[in-house]
């Protein structure tokens, strides 16, 4: 089973469900849910970091921190919003020592205070027979800014979109484990004045977590549309051509769908126009159709992922 199949099926029995009443907004399935708080939405997401998939044995304590943070932020950043507070939960191997773990909490405690979303508490436990990997997650509360009413949901793209991403793509993870997946800086300033600089027109938002191939077919398919995408103009990191830009993953930049004219920066943050959304001429149309000097690509032919996707149960 696929972590995406779980999640669907999670969403579709939360779908069913009567008792959310006025106070969810947003329910599960998008990058945070909200919450209706005397007239006020709270949004809320959690995350974690897991040893040996998101980060290597031996990473230092300040960066596993850094990077359990960031990635609920780039959430928080998807849905235009800013961080109020976080909470966090760690599950220690049994051969970590007294203060190793106080190193790891005091550098989430350091990140979460420079980053104004102050850890307000959390909890720890301890692997009991056998040794385990380290497991850090972090909840995130979130509220939306100043003059914004609503939230900006992966859903709501429209054919005739142009569809653009910030930054550049590809090459996170490098070889020894280290790499931009742990230094990447969550573009919650960049999503903000996107959305205020488009308003209406700014139509849905993801941020990159498992890479475009796979995080810009979400738009399409909560929208019933195609992203039609120009490999040529993927915005490369160095080193890095359009195979990695489109899926690596790791890379934590926004794609977004909006009505055109965009801005081509924000903050001094590149903005790329990469492709747009189209009609889908079937309903069993793939959400993504690459496109290679025109022309429409396989990209397994290519020998491109399609960003990554965690396999559950046995394979």
């Amino acid at each position: 089973m696929s972590e995406r199949s779980l999640l669907d099926s999670i969403c579709a029995a939360n779908a069913a469900l009567r008792g959310f009443g006025e106070l969810v907004a947003v329910p599960p399935g998008d990058d945070m849910a909200a919450l209706r708080l005397r007239r006020r939405e709270l949004l809320v997401a959690v995350d974690q970091v897991i040893e040996g998939r998101h980060f290597l044995p031996g990473t230092a304590p300040a960066l596993i921190a850094r990077k359990a943070l960031c990635r609920n932020l780039s959430d928080v950043a998807a849905m235009a919003a800013s961080p109020l507070a976080c909470v966090a939960a760690a599950t220690l191997p049994r051969s970590m020592s007294l203060a190793e773990a106080a190193a790891l909490f005091e550098s989430l405690r350091s990140v979460a205070a420079s980053r104004r979303c102050p850890l307000v508490g959390g909890d720890t436990g301890t692997l009991g027979a056998v040794e385990g990997p380290l497991v850090l997650s972090v909840t995130v509360l979130a509220e939306l800014p100043e003059g914004i009413a609503r939230p900006v949901l992966r859903r709501g793209a429209r054919a005739g979109d142009g569809l653009f991403v910030t930054g550049a793509l590809g090459g996170s993870f490098g070889r020894d484990g280290m790499g931009r997946h742990l230094t990447f800086e969550p573009r919650v300033a960049e999503a903000i004045e996107l959305r205020r600089a488009l308003g209406g027109r700014l139509h849905a938002m993801i941020d990159l977590s498992d890479g475009l191939g796979s995080d810009a077919g979400h738009l399409a398919e909560a929208a019933g549309l195609v992203a039609r995408i120009d490999a040529r103009a993927l915005p490369c990191a160095p080193g890095c051509d359009w195979r990695s830009a489109y899926g690596d993953g790791e890379d934590y930049e926004l794609c977004f769908a909006a009505e055109e004219p965009v801005p081509r920066t924000l903050l001094g943050l590149a903005v790329t126009r990469i492709g747009e959304m189209t009609p889908r001429a079937s309903p069993d149309a793939p959400p993504i159709e690459l496109l290679l000097d025109g022309a429409p690509v396989d990209p397994v032919a290519c020998g491109v992922g399609a960003g990554w996707e965690h396999r559950l149960g046995a394979p």
